[in-house]
């Protein structure tokens, strides 16, 4: 996953609301029609999170390193990103938080002390002593195959299409119909988060919005339009950062077709 550019990072007081605190044993409370599954890494880490009866992710998650700490905390909706994540040390020191939003990111914060340390600080706080991080034999929960989904209203009109891979999380392009069955969003995922292209529309069938999503922020040229067809914006992104409309314009930009 992409770090959004530094003048996006929020540090000291401002970062608090999200960076939170806390290590020790992982805790979660899974919402009601879920249960608990778990992943086992072969450096003895582990993840626990909450899928639904579909295996899709629904819940929080918890992932601890081989030492017990707990890496990263966050939480799934229907198998894409959602609310805070946080992420620390293995020492247990907070590093980074993200908040999501339908598989979007849509703020980063890290820990101004980061830029500081070397490599070898960075090794040794990292994921595990081996620096290998790869399912265990033994895994408890094995990754079944892709499938897809289709949801319909009371009428028979579709409302969602899609896809869950085989770890329950969104997956290829996936499709939302506004109640008087004209589409109203296409947008490409890659486990739970938006990727790649991505396209909106008004109610009436006419555009509203296309760009590109690079795991999880805007990335290269966006489009916008009103109601009546007419193109009003057209903002170039490099990995979230707004450029200038002028490279937007000419397709100077990663991600631009």
């Amino acid at each position: 996953m992409r770090l959004l550019p530094s003048r996006m990072w929020a540090a000291g007081a401002a970062a608090a609301w999200l960076l939170g605190s806390g290590c020790g044993p992982p805790r979660i409370f899974c919402p009601d029609d879920t249960t608990l599954a778990r992943h086992v890494y072969s450096g003895g880490g582990d993840a626990v999170w909450c899928r639904s009866a579909d295996a899709v992710r629904n819940g929080p998650e918890s992932r601890r390193f081989e030492n017990g700490i707990e890496s990263v905390t966050g939480e799934y909706l229907d198998g894409a990103q959602s609310g805070v994540w946080r992420y620390r040390f293995s020492d247990g020191r907070n590093w980074r938080a993200e908040r999501w939003d339908d598989g979007a990111l849509l703020a980063v914060t890290v820990d101004p002390s980061v830029a500081r340390m070397t490599p070898a600080d960075l090794a040794a706080v990292g994921p595990t002593t081996s620096g290998v991080i790869k399912l265990a034999a033994h895994d408890p929960t094995p990754i079944g195959p892709p499938r897809e989904i289709a949801r319909r209203d009371a009428g028979g009109g579709l409302r969602v299409t899609g896809a869950y891979d085989g770890d329950g999380l969104r997956t290829g392009v996936w499709r939302f119909w506004y109640p008087n069955g004209r589409l109203a969003r296409e947008i490409e995922f890659a486990a739970g988060v938006r990727d790649r292209a991505a396209r909106e529309w008004y109610d009436t069938g006419a555009p509203a919005a296309q760009g590109f999503y690079a795991g999880g922020v805007r990335d290269g040229r966006w489009q916008f339009w009103d109601r009546h067809g007419v193109l009003v914006r057209q903002i170039g992104y490099d990995a979230g950062r707004p450029v200038s409309p002028a490279a937007a314009a000419a397709g100077m930009l990663p991600g631009t077709p």
